[in-house]
């Protein structure tokens, strides 16, 4: 039965290589490595950690713009701002859609609005989210951010050692308050409910950074693999089901927490917000706009995207500052001008801290946490620096080559906040981050609210402690030596650090 299956799975690729090979095309693809007969570069093409090797191909072939097969679909990738921002942002409708996620099907992933095709029920999530996330509602998170900061100065100031269950905490708390209207009481550290919150984070992230990265994995190519029972299935497989656990939570616990509130007792939120909606609705005899899975869908993007992403930014933060501790006097300078020496900082001052502004957005470009993104697709064909993009296309923007890239940032390795700088204030004049959130229409819609919150914790982390390195037996300082993980996000791991008042 298997062999025959394997023979009718190796006749059906098979015919769609020789087709799409040898179909006529209105241009040439862009270039990549020669492939293999009929696997293309299925087994060239890492599973973990493809994006340096794909930057390292565009130096070869002297192109922003790679292009690969695997199994004859074919793969894009934008190793370059200017590539991405032509395609990805300027002709959005086009590259707005999605593949199908195998892989993050087995995770329950389905309707969470990252994996989502383009279509009206993205337009419709998007939408909601958007409402709530949009620049222009900052304001109404501030007070609530400055509060969680707060919270965890005191936090580290009565038990420094904790900073990673700290950081966690803040993060969690973020998000539980801004799209859920739940809060975390500042001892939540030791109390039952907040453990449990702050372990569903911890879940779910590891989750998130060791599932692979996005249709690099054997059933993304392979999709009969689902159906094997559990002994013949590979490690990626079993991972998913193992952990799938993690995704429907954070899809049904917060939206349970929440929709057995009385709504007198609700505080406003994304997610109450919605469920006031639908039950208005429901009560004047309408058909409600959203159903009971739409809410769990906004609430499980919310979930995930908000504190994964934010937790692993500020890890890399704590890293810098270890690695660049001329960095962290520099910036702590600047904050004791603007809040005096172990002042609180707020949301009044970032404009007077541009130093700390260049902190920020080189924690986003050094080390990045979503370094490929999630693939677009193509819609239809289209031609670009004399190249074909043909409709169906999966295309990656290759963010870990853009903030790399030699041509544009000296020295990309090294952690320097000046490279922002003009050059007329002995800067090095080069070009904030672009892409660490996406393009297009696929772009993050949390952005904003990642960015003040992780602001707000830096400044005010710095502004009170300094962030030390550890020692050895014998008193000499311990360099750390990080591991990043790999997964549709990653992480910097397996460090410590000293916190210290100032």
């Amino acid at each position: 039965m298997l062999a025959t299956l394997a023979i009718c799975i190796a006749l059906l690729y098979s015919l769609h290589y020789l087709y799409t090979r040898f179909s006529r095309s209105p241009g040439p693809l862009p270039p990549g490595p020669p492939g293999e007969f009929l696997l293309g570069h299925l087994r060239i093409i890492p599973t973990h950690g493809p994006e340096q090797l794909f930057a390292q191909w565009g130096r070869e072939y002297s192109s922003d713009i790679l292009s690969f097969r695997i199994l004859g679909q074919p793969i894009i990738v934008l190793n370059s701002a200017e590539a991405a921002t032509a395609l990805l942002d300027k002709q959005g409708a086009v590259f707005a859609d999605r593949p199908r996620f195998y892989m993050f099907e087995q995770l329950g992933w389905t309707k969470t609005l990252s994996f989502l095709p383009y279509g009206s029920m993205f337009k419709l999530h998007r939408r909601i989210l958007q409402r709530a996330f949009q620049k222009s509602a900052m304001s109404t998170y501030q007070q609530m951010q400055m509060h969680e900061a707060n919270v965890l100065v005191d936090t580290l100031a009565a038990a420094p050692e904790t900073w990673k269950l700290a950081l966690r905490r803040f993060t969690t708390a973020i998000v539980l308050s801004a799209g859920f209207g739940i809060s975390l009481s500042s001892s939540s550290s030791s109390s039952s409910s907040s453990s449990s919150w702050i372990k569903l984070s911890e879940d779910v992230s590891y989750t998130l950074s060791h599932s692979g990265a996005p249709m690099m994995t054997p059933v993304d190519h392979f999709p009969l693999l689902r159906f094997l029972p559990r002994c013949l299935q590979d490690s990626s497989l079993r991972f998913a089901r193992d952990w799938r656990w993690t995704v429907e939570a954070i899809h049904n616990v917060p939206y349970a927490a929440v929709s057995e509130m009385r709504p007198e007792d609700r505080v406003r939120s994304l997610i109450t917000d919605l469920l006031a909606e639908r039950e208005e609705q429901i009560s004047r005899g309408e058909e409600p706009e959203l159903s009971e899975s739409d809410i769990k869908s906004a609430a499980g993007t919310v979930y995930a995207a908000g504190q994964d992403t934010t937790w692993s930014t500020l890890m890399v933060f704590m890293l810098a500052m270890l690695q660049e501790p001329e960095v962290q006097r520099r910036a702590q300078e600047e904050i004791d001008g603007v809040a005096g020496r172990g002042g609180r900082v707020d949301f009044s001052m970032r404009g007077k801290l541009q130093y700390m502004e260049y902190v920020l957005q080189e924690t986003l470009r050094w080390i990045l946490v979503v370094p490929m993104g999630v693939p677009h697709r193509a819609r239809e064909t289209v031609v670009y620096a004399g190249y074909v993009i043909p409709a169906g296309a999966y295309m990656f923007a290759n963010a870990w080559a853009m903030m790399h890239d030699e041509q544009v940032y000296r020295e990309p390795e090294r952690f320097e906040p000046m490279r922002y700088a003009p050059k007329s204030e002995g800067g090095w004049g080069e070009p904030l981050p672009t892409g660490q959130f996406g393009f297009g229409r696929r772009v993050c819609v949390g952005r904003y609210l990642a960015e003040t919150s992780m602001w707000i914790v830096m400044v005010n982390m710095l502004s009170k402690f300094w962030i030390g390195r550890k020692k050895d037996e014998k008193g000499r300082e311990i360099v750390p030596q990080a591991r990043i993980t790999h997964g549709l996000t990653c992480h910097p791991e397996g460090f410590e650090c000293e916190i210290k008042p100032r």
